[in-house]
């Protein structure tokens, strides 16, 4: 299953939800039944404590107690420690078969292989093939979370929504899209499906911190790209500039104490606003000479890494 929606319009939020509903065996937005079992979260874009904020938040909203969940949703929070598809089958050889019902990768761009281009059809249909053999092995469902294209959704069909080449539809069995309602606050969710009778669009309002079902919205009121446009002109003279990236905002919101390498920044930053390579790379240079992170060169590659922590050679004093 793909889950697409514009980036920051609170997929994985949905994602969440979804997790807690097959752990508890509750229906999915109180609409679509469920089969309890665990369900694992692989997530590469959150820092631990903020997964850890935010699963009981929603668990409060949706009246269910952490007895519910017990021991059947888990979230291993890969920030830092970069993953791509294809080196999940070595992470999934250890999983037993249906110890999972579903595996939720968020973000799916995240775990693109740095070489490959997801707007080439062959590779996406490797990368879902992947997908589908440890699926199988596993005996399990996989969601993935992924981002649209840049620009109005409204006029593409469903199968068209999505970054990348349109082998990813194609490829799975559930291609659900969310894309903004003409309300403030709303989408619109559609989806096709392979195996099961078509499902009608619903509008979602956000009502934080999940998405509910708003029955009283016209599914097929799409924001057209001329309300859109309209929109962004009229907020122009009231919306809040963007914070621009100096180094401390940049070293809070890239770096821990978990190394990174510079490949994995560049991918870290590539969604980001006004971050281009020259500012990554500046930016960088700028923390390291103002130690607010620091950088070690470790194995036989001589690989450089950067942390906020001092490394262990220099504390003691020792030569790296």
């Amino acid at each position: 299953m793909n889950i697409i929606a514009a980036p920051k319009s609170h997929k994985s939020w949905l994602a969440l939800d979804l997790a807690i509903a097959v752990a508890t065996g509750q229906p999915w937005l109180g609409r679509f039944p469920t089969e309890q079992g665990n369900v694992l979260i692989i997530d590469n874009e959150l820092h631990p404590e903020t997964s850890a904020h935010r699963v009981p938040v929603v668990l409060q909203s949706r009246g269910v107690l952490s007895d519910q969940v017990g021991d059947r949703l888990f979230v291993d929070n890969m920030r830092g420690q970069l993953r791509d598809v294809f080196s999940l089958q070595n992470y999934f050889q250890p999983v037993e078969r249906n110890q999972y019902k579903v595996v939720i990768l968020d973000a799916f761009y995240r775990f693109m292989p740095v070489d490959k281009d997801e707007n080439d059809n062959g590779t996406m249909s490797n990368i879902y093939n992947c997908i589908d053999g440890i699926a199988n092995r596993v005996n399990c469902c996989f969601v993935m979370i992924h981002h649209t294209s840049k620009g109005s959704q409204s006029g593409k069909s469903v199968s068209d929504v999505g970054a990348g080449a349109g082998a990813q539809s194609r490829a799975a069995d559930v291609h659900a899209v969310l894309r903004p309602h003409e309300e403030e606050g709303a989408v619109v969710l559609d989806a096709l499906v392979r195996s099961w009778p078509p499902l009608d669009p619903i509008v979602l309002r956000w009502e934080y911190p999940v998405w509910n079902i708003d029955e009283s919205l016209d599914a097929t009121s799409l924001r057209s790209p001329r309300a859109t446009r309209s929109r962004n002109r009229d907020s122009k003279s009231v919306k809040t500039p963007e914070p621009v990236w100096d180094v401390d905002r940049f070293v809070s919101t890239f770096f821990s104490e978990t190394p990174i390498t510079m490949a994995e920044l560049r991918e870290q930053t590539r969604e980001a606003d006004g971050l281009s390579l020259r500012r990554v790379t500046d930016l960088t240079e700028l923390a390291e000479s103002r130690e607010k992170i620091f950088k070690e060169v470790v194995g036989s590659a001589h690989r450089a890494q950067f942390s906020t922590t001092r490394p262990n050679s220099e504390r003691d004093g020792s030569d790296t």
